[in-house]
């Protein structure tokens, strides 16, 4: 099975993938992609180098240090995730950066009736305004997909070079408790019976999806290419084992080999869902699904999907993307909700040339929040109300002593 986990990259709704546009905008709706941001690129060691030196590699005020792990009595496997930067501890005029790659699945129908399916794969990077006042970017770069599982790769999957960029727009007031910015984010509760009242917010009416898998869609969607304060990931853990039917798994790898503790549970559609997280500091290193029974349409335990969150970072500006595409989703009058996803959703290109349709075999990686109270606060908490320290810092998840 590890054979045929490799990397990849992808995240937030409505950002567009490597795919052509109309098959890259159903293909991300579907998804729920989106993320981007100016790069602050940490200097390559080369990540071999590193991690042969236990070396944890951040920056601080826009200097790179490299910090070596400890091997003490009673240490962490050198495979879990260390810290060694402590918490990042953003201003609200800054920008967090999420780095990650990412591999899921799609299918495609063409005009004909032909349908194909593979594991497409992308390296992301999504900027994200700390108080959601100001826009934000997504850099998606195209990897080589895939084949399904049991399957040889289709014709169609083939058009995966390149990159593309595409501006995420902001519009805090009317996105509820939608905003996945951080000032919001660090409002969240830090008690897991509030956080888990948080994630069991009513179902859209109309939606087929019980309120148990809503709860862990909603988990999923605060810590996939977001960054919350410890207190709230440690409530956030402890609320997602709590939802009936999710299961605990250690040793649970994601797609850059780091080991973690992986909460999942299994879909109506028979795929094993798994949120991956460090077994101390909570922090969110990926997730990976696997088909589980019959209705997955793929021998049983392969994967069908898998990420790895990378690297977590401030920057203080956005970089120079001038053919960024636009986001029209905060335009309208009032900005609707986006629905949680049902077990099964279906997205449809508007290519005229051949009408492709693309099936998620899986729950999309993001699914926005059902509408809830307007969030009071749009600034940035800062302990004591006094200045922050270290205008630019990088939080890497790195393996320890390996």
């Amino acid at each position: 099975m590890d054979d045929e986990i490799r990397t990849f990259a992808d995240g937030r709704p409505s950002a567009p993938s490597y795919e052509p546009q109309a098959r890259a905008r159903a293909r991300e709706r579907l998804m729920a992609e989106a993320r981007g941001g100016r790069r602050l690129r940490l200097p390559r060691l080369g990540w071999q180098t590193a991690a042969a030196f236990g070396v944890t590699v951040v920056l601080v005020g826009g200097v790179a240090v490299a910090l070596s792990g400890q091997n003490t009595p009673g240490a962490r496997p050198a495979t879990s995730v260390v810290l060694t930067t402590g918490e990042l501890n953003p201003r609200p005029d800054q920008f967090i950066l999420v780095e990650s790659d990412t591999m899921y699945g799609a299918h495609s129908v063409n005009g004909s009736g032909g349908e194909s399916r593979h594991l497409y794969r992308q390296h992301r990077k999504i900027w994200k305004s700390v108080d959601g006042s100001k826009d934000g970017l997504l850099l998606t770069e195209g990897r080589e997909p895939r084949p399904w599982p049991g399957e040889p790769l289709p014709a169609d999957a083939g058009n995966w070079q390149g990159s593309q960029w595409n501006r995420l727009a902001s519009c805090p007031d009317r996105r509820g408790s939608n905003r996945d910015d951080y000032a919001y984010l660090s409002t969240l509760p830090a008690d897991a019976a509030a956080m888990r009242d948080r994630l069991y917010q009513p179902v859209p009416q109309g939606k087929d999806i019980s309120a148990d898998a809503a709860a862990f869609t909603r988990a999923g969607d605060l810590v996939r290419e977001n960054y919350l304060p410890k207190p709230q990931r440690d409530a956030l853990f402890e609320a997602v084992k709590a939802i009936p039917g999710v299961e605990a798994a250690e040793g649970v790898a994601d797609s850059s080999g780091r080991v973690g503790v992986a909460l999942g549970r299994v879909t109506d559609y028979g795929v094993r869902e798994e949120l991956i997280f460090d077994p101390v500091e909570h922090m969110f290193l990926g997730e990976r699904q696997t088909a589980a029974g019959e209705q997955a349409g793929a021998p049983k335990g392969s994967v069908l999907a898998l990420t790895a969150q990378l690297d977590v970072s401030l920057v203080d500006a956005l970089p120079d993307a001038p053919d960024a595409g636009a986001d029209a989703s905060c335009t309208a009058e009032t900005l609707a909700p986006t629905p949680i996803p049902s077990e099964t959703d279906v997205a449809t290109s508007e290519q005229p040339a051949a009408e492709v349709t693309i099936t998620s075999t899986m729950e999309p990686p993001t699914a926005a929040l059902a509408a809830g109270p307007k969030p009071e606060p749009t600034d940035t908490p800062t302990p004591g109300g006094g200045p922050v320290p270290e205008p630019t810092r990088t939080v890497t998840p790195t393996p320890a002593g390996s």
